[in-house]
């Protein structure tokens, strides 16, 4: 029976996924590894948490390789992904985004997992005019966030080359809709609660940005699809 892990099972896409894999696969052992910071944030009627086979309670950046073994799969979520946060603790984010997910991607390979990915974001294209970004546009992250996701990437390729392990990297747009664990921080979602609760939305810019959109199910249906049927070329 394959395995699959999903590291940071326990935020905003993580419990969207677990819930969607459960859903379309019944016999995958599914287990989560969350540091439990967001676990009773729960927005729903019925936890997501239920359709794992096991949850494990641990900091990412104290992951040994006998945490990593047995599994056929691994996806990695967890990060800090609020750009606020990661400016005001860039020390951290660079230790939880960048270095423990490369830490993470190293140990995955040598315990064996076939198939590694890692949630990127189309953050790492920053500002541009307003022509479409192509996959291989000039990038240029203004974050912490972003410049650890571009770090990230950059160091997978570096592991790919020698791994036996198959690594897809996925680069999200800015997700939306609802989750168990459900963010209003998030531009679309942050519109809705105020038109909502407050019956107005609230253009917090001066309306010239725009950026893509992604749901919150397509993020898992993608990375399902990546984590174990992608073969990246």
């Amino acid at each position: 029976m394959a395995s699959l892990l999903i590291i940071g099972n326990l935020g905003y896409v993580g419990s969207v996924l677990t819930t969607y894999i459960r859903g379309i696969n019944k016999d995958i052992t599914l287990v989560g590894l969350d540091t439990g910071y967001f676990a009773n944030k729960i927005t729903s009627t019925i936890s997501p948490d239920v359709a794992l086979d096991k949850q494990i309670y641990k900091d990412i950046r104290n992951l040994r390789a006998e945490d990593l073994a047995g599994y056929d799969f691994i996806i990695l979520l967890a990060a800090l992904s609020n750009d606020p946060i990661g400016n005001e603790f860039e020390e951290c984010t660079k230790s939880i985004n960048n270095i423990a997910s490369l830490k993470i991607a190293s140990l995955a390979a040598e315990s064996g997992c076939k198939r590694f990915v890692f949630a990127s974001s189309c953050s790492i294209y920053g500002l541009g005019d307003n022509a479409p970004r192509q996959e291989d546009a000039d990038l240029n992250p203004l974050t912490a966030y972003a410049k650890s996701k571009v770090e990230v990437e950059n160091g997978l390729r570096s592991i790919s080359k020698t791994a036996q392990m198959e690594i897809t990297i996925l680069r999200f747009a800015t997700a939306c809709g609802f989750s168990s664990r459900l963010r209003t921080d998030l531009v679309l979602n942050d519109f809705v609660m105020n038109a909502v609760v407050n019956k107005k939305i609230e253009v917090k810019s001066n309306g010239e940005p725009w950026r893509p959109l992604i749901d919150v199910e397509d993020m898992a249906r993608a990375l399902y699809w990546a984590s174990t049927t992608a073969k990246p070329k």
